[in-house]
Order: C-alpha cells, then sequence, then structure tokens
C-alpha cells in the first residue's frame, strides 16, 4: 500500500496506469489483501501517518495467480492431491468474497504436460500479435471512444 514514516508510494500506487501482478495470492497476508479492496474501488490510495495524508493514484489491472489447493494438484487428473477438505477450505477462504469481486475475470488453467511445452510448432510471432492488439484497440476504441484521462 505504501508508508514509512514520510509517507511513500507502495506497489499498488508504483503500478498505477499498469499491471500489478500478485503470484501465489492466499499466501500475502490477510490484512494486506483487504487493504487493497479500496484502492482497487477507488483507483487510490490514501496513507495517513501522524499529521500528514498523501493519496497516490492506483488505477490498476490486477492479476493474481494461484493454486487450486496448498499442495497444487487439486482437479490434476495425473497427480494426486493430498489436501485435507478443511485444507482446501482454509485455503480458498484466505481470499475474501470482497476481494473476489472486485476481479472481473477468473480462469482455471489446468497443468499441461511437460511434452506439449516442448517441441511443438513454433508460436506467433511478435510482430503478427503486435498488429492483432492494434486492430482490438482501434475496434475498442471505436465502439467506446477515448478514455477519459485523469
Amino acid at each position: 500500500m505504501g508508508g514509512s514514516s514520510a509517507p511513500r508510494p507502495g506497489e499498488i500506487s508504483l503500478a498505477h496506469h499498469g499491471v500489478l501482478f500478485l503470484d501465489e495470492l492466499p499466501e500475502f497476508r490477510r490484512h494486506v489483501l483487504e487493504a487493497m479492496r479500496q484502492p482497487l474501488e477507488d483507483g487510490e490510495v490514501c496513507i495517513a501517518r501522524a499529521g500528514r495524508s498523501v493519496t497516490y493514484p492506483s488505477q490498476v489491472m490486477l492479476v493474481a495467480a494461484m493454486n487450486p489447493c496448498p499442495c497444487g494438484h487439486h482437479g490434476d487428473r495425473t497427480r494426486a492431491c493430498h489436501c485435507t477438505a478443511h485444507e482446501l477450505v482454509t485455503y480458498r477462504r484466505r481470499i475474501s468474497g470482497p476481494l473476489l469481486d472486485r476481479i472481473d475475470l477468473h480462469v482455471d488453467v489446468p497443468a499441461v504436460p511437460p511434452a506439449l511445452l516442448s517441441g511443438g510448432a513454433p508460436g506467433v510471432p511478435s510482430a503478427e500479435v503486435r498488429a492483432r492488439v492494434a486492430r482490438a484497440r482501434e475496434r475498442q476504441a471505436a465502439r467506446a471512444g477515448p478514455a477519459p484521462r485523469r
């Protein structure tokens, strides 16, 4: 969030107008995740210290990743999950409903066999991906008009 005796911006403000990636989301302390709720909603974070308050921008695209369970194998067809039902519930409860509500897209990504990751056909060239992104942005701008600047 930011802070210290002389208020300084934290990661959420440093990522302003960019992507804030939180890997292993349930491993963050709950109070840290809960403190992110309002800045994600309002687009700004207020740091208050003795006699001083500073507001920093925090308009970010939050991207988070987490395993399906503590051992990482729940739902995997090739490896058995060793977690108890209680461990599964406890793990999933580390992320509050109100924080999950502020995440617009939830995607389950199954494990990919190593054989599929190596060899295979070459990927799409960066120039082609760049052109597709540019066309998508043009279509979006035509649909919605330019985004307001803050």
